[in-house]
């Protein structure tokens, strides 16, 4: 993955050597840049940090008392890259101001990946507006009273999450996925938040109802204790009636909610189809391209589906793996099957009679 790294200069400390090294379990970041006055002497820490890590200083200034056009600035870098620089997978802003929103939601609802680094007292919009949001107090450590305990998820929401996982996977499945989901459903989730540094420490201590598996050396699953996993509802079936005869017609089946199944027009098949190759990605993250499709007012709730995952299952163009988004490849034509020898004879063609045309016929 290739992020463009956004710094407000006013909005951040001058320290960046633990924050690359956080960002490098993310990818690579070819495009670095701090946004700031560097006429004022606070910014000039700021220039020492850029020659270390090779970041370009792009300097800006205001023009007008009591407004602050750096805010702006940043926002209009963001956007020049996003549609100048197709080669960039997401974009990393290192601020906390909730005035970025816009600038995130901009860079997800165009399929790309939004990484936020910012203080713990950031505005919750900001930090849902990312797919994932680091706490720079997790990285250096919080010297300071920790004033924002109250927008800790309580891990009884997290529980819900695991237990949703769980069950859609019969009763195990690989941590990381569980993590991720987690960080879908919370974005500023981070086991450091709850005084661990390792997920695997934090689903032991926290969690009683689940267990780690290790499967291989770096490689874990989560899992249901033996005797505690949550029963699921089994539907009543009613015993036919003597006199009753059994028909050969199955009745339409139903979802849980007793209704009908769902189904989608073709131009609505059309609709989502068309707005997946439109961002010209070979995948596309479930919940962007949720955002992507909701843009085209399609709710897949007013359409009756459970999920929009339920909704794209009735797409037969797409399809949706470990939460990616992609086409569906076409069969390769040499594996068609072979055709019946009757069906052979019928396309046989029939031999042209040729006239034959002798010498004498011929005027030289």
């Amino acid at each position: 993955m290739k992020y463009a790294l956004l710094i407000d200069s006013e909005n951040a400390q001058p320290r960046m050597d633990g924050i690359f090294q956080e960002l490098s379990m993310y990818g690579d970041t070819p495009i670095r840049m701090l946004i700031g006055d560097f006429t004022k002497p606070q910014v000039n820490p700021w220039l020492e940090v850029c020659k270390k890590h090779a970041i370009t200083c792009v300097q800006t200034m205001n023009f007008t008392n009591g407004k602050n056009s750096l805010d702006i600035s940043l926002v209009i870098e963001g956007m020049k890259i996003l549609y100048e620089k197709d080669f960039i997978d997401g974009i990393i802003i290192v601020a906390s101001d909730s005035d970025y929103t816009p600038l995130a939601r901009e860079w997800r609802n165009a399929g790309k990946d939004v990484i936020g680094i910012g203080r713990k007292n950031s505005t919750e919009s900001y930090r849902a507006s990312c797919n994932s949001f680091i706490y720079v107090e997790n990285i250096y450590g919080n010297k300071e009273e920790d004033k924002a305990s109250d927008s800790l998820t309580p891990t009884n929401k997290l529980e819900g999450v695991i237990n949703s996982v769980l069950n859609d996977n019969n009763g195990k499945v690989l941590l990381s996925i569980v993590v991720s989901a987690i960080k879908k459903a919370y974005s500023d989730f981070d086991v450091r938040n709850y005084g661990y540094q390792k997920a695997i420490d934090f689903f032991k201590g926290e969690f009683n109802h689940v267990e780690l598996v290790k499967e291989d050396q770096r490689t874990y699953s989560l899992q249901y204790v033996q005797g505690v996993k949550p029963e699921a509802k089994e539907e009543k079936k009613e015993a036919p009636k003597k006199n009753e005869k059994a028909t050969k017609e199955e009745k339409p089946k139903k979802n849980n909610t007793g209704k009908k199944k769902p189904k989608l027009e073709a131009k609505t098949k059309n609709t989502i189809v068309s707005a997946f190759k439109s961002r010209k990605l070979n995948e596309i993250r479930l919940d962007d391209f949720e955002g992507i499709i909701a843009k085209k007012k399609i709710n897949y709730q007013k359409l009756g589906f459970d999920s929009f995952r339920d909704l794209l299952a009735l797409v037969p163009q797409l399809v949706v793996e470990n939460d990616l988004v992609s086409l569906k490849k076409k069969p390769n034509p040499t594996n068609k099957p072979k055709k019946s020898i009757k069906e052979q004879a019928n396309e046989e063609l029939v031999t042209p009679e040729v006239e034959v045309i002798s010498d004498e016929s011929i005027d030289f």
